[in-house]
């Protein structure tokens, strides 16, 4: 789901003779990996950058500081950054996905993390948005695109600043799925080259974060993501079985559970949306490998279930299936840890209930009422031991 809304920057097709020196240049580093100059060499694509231990053996969640019904008027203060740290730690969640590279956000999370000398880690964004001319005027692009350029290097120069602290770097959320939304729709080009950027620039290993059905090649999908999976160095897809279910969604698993007792129909459903996940993970793994992308992992970036039955959700939603969901995703996660397989890491969405989101005048949204802990910071029944 989407938490946010310098020099130009025009990524162009690639040129004939630029398709030389990137044939040339994926040969040398075949012949330097093997040599042993690190990393694993794909058919096509980058030398993956491994993520670290710490990546995959933390819990790891979605975290924004709003609290207001406008993010943008919002005054985030380092206390209430403190407060919300606090809380996280004792639930033990210890890597954090930002979806920014802001001052107002990510710079003052890195920064308290360090000054207070805390065991946090993150997964820094860089919020991307719509450079397409067909739906903004020149004027629009041209400023777009100035705000693309200044945040990736906003998230550069953090990423440098505290490399002890960031993990990882994802350029842009949710930008090319069949549905994104008009203002930060984007295209491969776009993205892929963006991330190049600034992968040029970190150590950190990279990827974008967007829904499944775009890393699957879905039938449904318009882009192809073969771009952007060569030019991350590990996938980060969102899964929501829960949204699969609303319309105009077509549903893609049984929530009903008509066949089943109806004292037995809670737990059957959320087994079937565990088994929906998987189904879909299993999906981006199995177009990651027809592209001979085996040695790429694949992390979920994004999953989780709401706690309030609002925004067309009645019999699925509630406190309860928010709980089991988040169980059978720890043992989902304990098993492929203990296997050694994918997915290395699940981030859970979200942290907090944050009221911006959707439209602020609604309490009924689709995109509320998914966190850990509500607004005031009271934790809900998945965070109660």
């Amino acid at each position: 789901m989407n938490s946010t809304g310098s020099h130009t920057m025009q990524v162009n097709p690639a040129r004939p003779l630029r398709l030389l020196l990137a044939s040339v240049l994926a040969v040398l580093a075949v012949v330097l990996a093997a040599c042993g100059g690190g990393g694993t060499v794909p058919p096509t694509g980058v030398d993956i950058r491994p993520l670290s231990a710490e990546f995959t053996q933390r819990k790891a969640v979605a975290y924004s500081p709003f609290r207001s019904n406008n993010r943008d008027t919002e005054d985030i203060t380092d206390a209430m950054v403190r407060e919300d740290l606090a809380l996280l730690a004792q639930g033990r969640f210890t890597l954090l996905r930002v979806f920014d590279s802001s001052d107002k956000v990510a710079a003052r999370l890195l920064r308290i993390i360090r000054d207070d000398k805390l065991d946090f880690k993150v997964m820094l964004g860089a919020y991307i948005f719509t450079e397409k001319a067909t739906i903004l005027t020149p004027t629009q692009v041209e400023a777009n695109k100035a705000f693309n350029q200044a945040e990736v290097d906003r998230a550069v120069r953090l990423a440098n600043d505290y490399k002890d602290i960031v993990l990882a770097v994802s350029v842009g959320n949710e930008t090319l799925v069949s549905w994104s939304g008009s203002a930060i729709a984007s295209t491969p080009t776009v993205v892929a080259g963006y991330i190049k950027y600034v992968r040029d620039r970190v150590t950190q290993p990279l990827t974008s974060d967007d829904n499944w059905a775009f890393y699957a090649k879905k039938s449904s999908e318009p882009n192809d993501p073969k771009l952007v999976i060569d030019a991350v160095d590990f996938v980060s897809m969102h899964t929501y079985p829960l949204l699969d279910t609303v319309p105009p969604a077509v549903p893609n698993w049984d929530w009903q559970q008509q066949d089943v007792p109806e004292s037995e129909r809670a737990v059957a459903m959320m087994d079937a949306a565990i088994e929906a996940a998987k189904s879909e993970y299993a999906a981006v793994r199995a177009h990651l490998d027809s592209l001979g992308q085996q040695a790429k992992p694949i992390i979920i970036g994004e999953t989780g279930w709401k706690a309030e039955p609002v925004g067309n959700t009645a019999n699925r939603a509630h406190p309860v299936n928010q709980k089991m969901y988040i169980d059978r995703l720890n043992a989902w996660s304990a098993q492929a840890k203990a296997a050694g397989t994918s997915p290395v890491s699940i981030v859970y969405f979200e942290a907090f209930d944050e009221p911006w989101k959707g439209d602020p005048g609604d309490p009924l949204g689709a995109e509320k009422h998914w966190g850990l802990f509500f607004v005031d910071r009271s934790a809900k029944l998945v965070m109660r031991r």
